[in-house]
């Protein structure tokens, strides 16, 4: 028997998909970086992949535990082709945008339905939203600086160095030195 309302265990069996589509996103954007030659930007996008796994384990592991059953869905191939660095950069804000309207609107749900306990799981996700919209917006202005918006030539080669050094997490290119 779940401790949480079932509706809510489907709602968030939508939201585990919606991750594991996420990460299939990344793996896709990493691979078309590396078939392009940009390796910077594919470790970067690797490591996005890694990350958005560990969110799909995060609702996993919720869902078993409140005595749900977390089940993956058929899901549509995520995008793999990409006209530029910049759209793939663009792309990845669009869908980042639209991530935190689902969270949004699960966490309003939990919140109808008085669920403090998955309210609560929420508010990780809640941050994590918030800070990938930061990070992907001073990504694209990194883009816009470097080549007005279109990267080519040595602004494209100078970005993939920048996105080799770059940490999600500080938002900024880190430093070597330990």
């Amino acid at each position: 028997m779940s401790i949480i309302k079932e509706d809510i265990i489907k709602l968030l069996n939508e939201q585990l998909n919606k991750e594991l589509y996420s990460a299939s996103l990344y793996f896709n954007m990493a691979g078309w970086c590396d078939k392009e030659g940009l390796k910077g930007c594919s470790q970067f996008l690797y490591g996005h992949f890694k990350e958005e796994t560990t969110h799909f384990e995060k609702f996993r592991d919720f869902i078993n535990k409140v005595g749900g059953q977390a089940i993956i869905t058929e899901m549509k191939a995520p995008q793999s082709k990409f006209k530029s660095v910049e759209d793939l950069f663009k792309a990845i804000l669009k869908h980042e945008e639209y991530v935190t309207s689902c969270i949004n609107e699960l966490v309003g749900k939990a919140m109808e339905s008085k669920d403090h306990i998955t309210v609560r799981f929420l508010d990780w996700f809640i941050q994590e939203q918030l800070e990938e919209e930061e990070l992907f917006n001073e990504i694209l202005s990194k883009i816009k600086m470097l080549g007005n918006g279109k990267l080519e030539g040595r602004d494209l080669y100078i970005f993939d160095g920048i996105m080799a050094d770059f940490d999600s997490k500080k938002h900024s290119a880190s430093s070597n030195e330990q």
